[in-house]
């Protein structure tokens, strides 16, 4: 996988795609993330910094094999870097494509269905009202 590839797939984890949130959280500008992008290059060192939970093996090889384990979700933490939350030893996404995007599918159903249940109790509370 080209590096570039790897960035994208980093980027759309940690911040849903969104470039300049990236930037913010490696504390570098937006257009570093561009230039990164278009010379297939990226800053390993400070990725593995601020992105807790991404593997430094994918990083520095070629984007093969396990790129980070997770079990609930990332947070970015008060000094802008980002944590993987959940126990070390849950399942590992391999490469960067479907189990992210099955990840992600899975986390929307479980605020969906948080976000439901909060309308029942509103509209039971405006009921009684």
């Amino acid at each position: 996988m080209e590096k570039s590839a790897m960035l994208e797939c980093i980027i759309n984890y940690y911040t849903d795609g969104n470039k300049a949130r990236f930037a913010a959280i490696l504390g570098v500008r937006p257009q570093t993330i561009n230039t990164w992008t278009s010379r297939n290059t990226f800053d390993a060192e400070l990725i593995y910094s601020k992105c807790d939970g991404i593997s430094g093996d994918w990083l520095l090889g070629s984007g093969e094999g396990d790129m980070l384990k997770i079990n609930s979700s990332a947070t970015v933490n008060g000094d802008g870097s980002v944590a993987v939350s959940g126990n070390n030893n849950s399942h590992v996404i391999a490469g960067c494509d479907n189990a992210i995007l099955t990840e992600r599918v899975k986390h929307l159903e479980e605020l969906l269905a948080e976000k439901e249940r909060l309308i029942k109790v509103y509209e039971k509370m405006m009921g009684s009202k």
